[in-house]
């Protein structure tokens, strides 16, 4: 009961009577103003709404509706250009895009609404901001992992290194190429944002991957001056020979040897086949000259090796061949055959050593370049001695007794050592032996008559 008079007394102040009625004033208002704002916008969207980039504000339900028919849901493919101009357009469908029509629709007339959405309205008001729905595509990951990959694949290039081109005694540097691969995370992003009203045509980003070696670095390793040359002559009347020759010539030019590089023919040439481009021409099997895929490498191993000589190198494997060759010293070639025989030299200096290589006018020519040498090489032999070549005998009784005739001449052997003598401001400073080579002799075939 004293708390009722308490009450009854409370009332009775005017004041107090004056702040009761503000308050149910203010909450009528309030009231009011919602219910207001509640008929109103029941099937409006509010002020202020943006899906993504669109203004989609104080529309009504179906006037959005038919916006976004009109720019967004239109929209059935995308473009795409490269850094150099290319267009490249693909499908919705193809990038495993498609549109929810349903869900957006609910997620803008959401928008605004309760007392969230009250809230996110007023701070919108205040700030002069629009309110953003995002956008709700449907997206097929995999189908558009899958393009984008498409799209990488096609951008996708490796860096190129500078390298140098030798031709004749003139040795030129290629620059450099950066590589370039396309930045799978800004393409989704843009990808979205061209969803919405973004770029018309989005340009792939692309990152850059730099070349390892530039033009710069190759500028430094002064390969400008030939050190060495050495050449031999390549028999006329034999083009498949010749052709062999220019193709293993050609794979060796502008090969570049850091110093303590070793250089292996085998390796940079590898096997002769029909496949790279070679032809059947004489080799040497045992004693005899045959047809071979390939005919004529060791001319080029030969010529290499010697010049190889004259720049000083350090000689790793050489192997002579079995029996003298015509275009070269005896002690001076080097034969090959792969899997067995190689020829091997290092780049024993303190510099870049580049070969150059070149076939002209039936000329064998190979080229090191590098820093001038301060010595010069001779290269010499000495204990040369000839074997006589064996006699085998065969029978016949087509001959008279006592006749005898040359079925097939033989060709003597040889013993020789060769070495390379170095001089330094014309005195010598050094002496190597090099090779200590057999060459057997072919045996002559004699034929012996036992008739009447």
């Amino acid at each position: 009961m004293g708390v009722a008079i308490t009450i009854k007394k409370l009332l009775q102040r005017k004041w107090l009577k004056n702040l009761l009625i503000a308050c149910g004033s203010v909450i009528l208002v309030a009231a009011v103003i919602l219910l207001c704002d509640f008929c109103y916008f029941y099937s409006r969207t509010y002020p202020g709404l943006h899906l993504e980039t669109i203004d989609v504000g104080n529309r009504r339900l179906e006037e959005v509706e038919a916006l976004l028919n009109e720019k967004l849901w239109s929209l059935e493919e995308l473009h795409f250009s490269t850094a150099e101009g290319e267009k490249i357009t693909l499908t919705l469908s193809e990038l495993g895009l498609s549109w929810d029509r349903q869900r957006t629709m609910e997620k803008i007339y959401r928008a605004g609404r309760g007392w969230k959405g009250y809230a996110v309205r007023l701070h919108s008001l205040l700030n002069r901001s629009p309110i953003i729905v995002r956008g709700d595509p449907q997206v097929d990951e995999l189908h558009l992992a899958g393009a984008m990959a498409d799209l990488a694949g096609q951008l996708y290039r490796p860096p190129r290194d500078a390298f140098f081109e030798v031709e004749g005694e003139t040795v030129s540097i290629v620059p450099e190429q950066e590589g370039q691969y396309l930045k799978i995370a800004a393409l989704r992003e843009l990808i979205f944002n061209s969803l919405y009203g973004g770029e018309k045509v989005i340009p792939l980003p692309v990152g850059e991957w730099p070349a390892a070696r530039t033009a710069a670095d190759l500028e430094n390793y002064g390969v400008r001056s030939i050190m060495a040359s050495f050449y031999t002559d390549v028999a006329a009347g034999n083009p498949d020979r010749a052709h062999n020759i220019k193709l293993g010539a050609t794979a060796i030019n502008a090969i570049l040897l850091a110093p303590g590089d070793i250089f292996s023919f085998n390796e940079v040439v590898g096997e002769a086949s029909a496949a790279k481009g070679y032809r059947y021409a004489p080799v040497i099997v045992g004693d005899e000259l045959v047809p071979g895929l390939g005919g004529g490498l060791c001319q080029v191993s030969t010529t290499l090796y010697n010049a190889a000589l004259l720049a000083n190198l350090e000689i790793v494997e050489r192997h002579n061949h079995s029996m003298p060759i015509s275009y070269i010293p005896l002690g001076r070639d080097a034969t090959v055959a792969t899997g067995s025989l190689d020829l091997k030299f290092r780049n024993n200096r303190d510099h870049y050593i580049l070969i150059g290589a070149e076939l002209k006018n039936l000329r064998l020519t190979f080229r090191l370049f590098g820093p001038p040498m301060e010595e010069k090489i001779e290269i010499v032999s000495s204990g040369y001695q000839q074997i006589a070549p064996p006699v085998n005998y065969e029978y016949s009784d087509a001959l008279p007794a006592g006749v005898t005739e040359v079925v097939k001449p033989g060709q003597a052997g040889y013993y020789i050592t060769t070495w390379r003598v170095v001089y330094l401001d014309d005195q010598e400073v050094s002496r190597e032996m090099l090779f200590r080579d057999y060459y057997r002799p072919r045996p002559a075939l004699h034929r012996v008559g036992t008739g009447d």
